[in-house]
C-alpha cells in the first residue's frame, strides 16, 4: 500500500485516524510500514501504539495529544464495520438511569480482550454472544441495561425498569421482535423474563409460550413490586 492509499483512509475514512488492521497489506506488508515510519519521521504521522497512528492536531497552545474517544475508536469500528460499542455506566446514564459517570469505560466486543489503559483512563471489555451490528446496537444497549437492572448504581430499580418499559413500548412491533429474538439467542432468563413482562401488554403470541417455559420454582429477586411478577417470577 502506497502513501495515497493511506492518505486516502487518513482523510476520507479514518478522521485522521489510521488502525493498520484496516489496511490491505498481504502484498506489501514490508513497504506500508516503511511509507508510515517516514511519514513519522516527518511528523505527518504519530504513533499511539501499536498499530494505530493518527494526524496530530495543532492548537494556538501547540499540538494536541490523541484524545480518548479518538483512541477508542479502534474497538468500535474496523473500517466503517461497527464491531463494538459503550456499555455499562456511561451507558446507563445516556439513558438517564444515573447522574453518575465511570472513570473507566466499558465496551462490549464479540471477541474477549485484555483490559487497557489510556492516558490514565481504563478501558475494560465485556464480550457479548450476539453478532454486534450498527443495525442491532440499540437493541443491545436495552438488553445490557435489563441484564444490570439491579446493579445501576445511584439508581431506584422500580423507576430504572419503568423508564425502560416505556422506551421499549415506544418500538414499533418488528423492532420489539428483533429485541425478544436477540434476548432469547444471546441473554439470559432473568432478562427474558424482565423483558416478557414489559411487552406482556402487546399480546405478542410468542411472549405468551416464553412464559410457559419459565421454571415454575425459580424466583428473581430483584426488588421490583409488578403487577404480574408473580407471572414471571420477579420479586
Amino acid at each position: 500500500m502506497n502513501r495515497a492509499n493511506i492518505e486516502n483512509i487518513l482523510f476520507n475514512q479514518g478522521n485522521g485516524i489510521l488502525n493498520t488492521r484496516e489496511l490491505d497489506t498481504t502484498s506489501s506488508k514490508y513497504s506500508t510500514f516503511k511509507v508510515l515510519e517516514r511519514m513519522v519521521k516527518k511528523g505527518e504521522l504519530k504513533r499511539a501504539e501499536k498499530g494505530l497512528y493518527y494526524i496530530p492536531k495543532k492548537s494556538i497552545f501547540g499540538e494536541l495529544p490523541l484524545t480518548i474517544k479518538d483512541f477508542i475508536q479502534k474497538y468500535l469500528y474496523l473500517g466503517d464495520k461497527r464491531i463494538g460499542y459503550i456499555t455499562g455506566v456511561n451507558l446507563f446514564n445516556r439513558y438517564g438511569l444515573t447522574s453518575q459517570l465511570s472513570n473507566s469505560i466499558e465496551i462490549a466486543t464479540n471477541t474477549r480482550k485484555n483490559p487497557r489503559e489510556f492516558d490514565g483512563i481504563k478501558i475494560k471489555f465485556i464480550q457479548n454472544k450476539a453478532l454486534i451490528t450498527e443495525e442491532n446496537i440499540k437493541y443491545l444497549e436495552i438488553l445490557d441495561i435489563l441484564k444490570n437492572l439491579k446493579n445501576i448504581p445511584d439508581s431506584n430499580i422500580e423507576e430504572s425498569y419503568m423508564l425502560m418499559k416505556s422506551k421499549i413500548l415506544s418500538l414499533a412491533y418488528e423492532e420489539i421482535l428483533t429485541l425478544l429474538e436477540l434476548a432469547e439467542k444471546n441473554y439470559t432468563v432473568v432478562v427474558l423474563a424482565l423483558l416478557g413482562s414489559m411487552i406482556e401488554e402487546k399480546n405478542i403470541l410468542k411472549v405468551e409460550e416464553l412464559k410457559k417455559k419459565l421454571n415454575k420454582t425459580t424466583t428473581f429477586k430483584l426488588n421490583l413490586n409488578l403487577k404480574n411478577g408473580k407471572e414471571w417470577r420477579i420479586s
